[in-house]
């Protein structure tokens, strides 16, 4: 997601404004979504030895892929929808012109938006990890 940007060094050889601002809304939006997963995960590891089925390690192996593999989903979805709004929003952006220009406003906008939509639609993403985790089913006796 960074690796495409080719000049993430001013002409003094430090670092741009605008490559960190962009770095650090990643990671920021990318952690929010792992701390989700791993709060999953921690459910599902719960519930499995609460059910103890007979493929222990297959069964904890399948549900740990399957929620992180709709987390790494869920971050990679809102990239693309930020990139389609700001798209929308100015017609024609070359974000390697950006990133030559150094355009910190332009990334400020572009992060604020990505970090917003992650954090807001967090509770969002774990309700939908939580239809993930094997049940436990509670015997009712009369």
């Amino acid at each position: 997601m960074t690796k495409k940007f080719k000049s993430k060094l001013n002409n003094d050889g430090r670092l741009k404004v605008s490559f960190g601002i962009w770095y650090a809304a990643l990671f920021l939006s990318g952690s929010n979504v792992i701390s989700v997963v791993i709060n999953t995960v921690t459910e599902v590891i719960d519930n499995l030895i609460k059910i103890n089925p007979k493929k222990f390690n297959l069964q904890l192996v399948q549900s740990i892929s399957l929620i992180t593999g709709v987390g790494f989903i869920w971050f990679v979805l809102w990239f693309f929808v930020i990139k389609f709004l700001i798209n929308t929003i100015r017609l024609k952006v070359d974000e390697h012109q950006e990133m030559e220009d150094d355009n910190i406003s332009y990334f400020i906008i572009k992060a604020a938006m990505l970090i917003g939509l992650v954090f807001s639609l967090s509770s969002l993403l774990s309700l939908i990890l939580r239809t993930l985790i094997p049940n436990v089913e509670v015997p009712f006796y009369h």
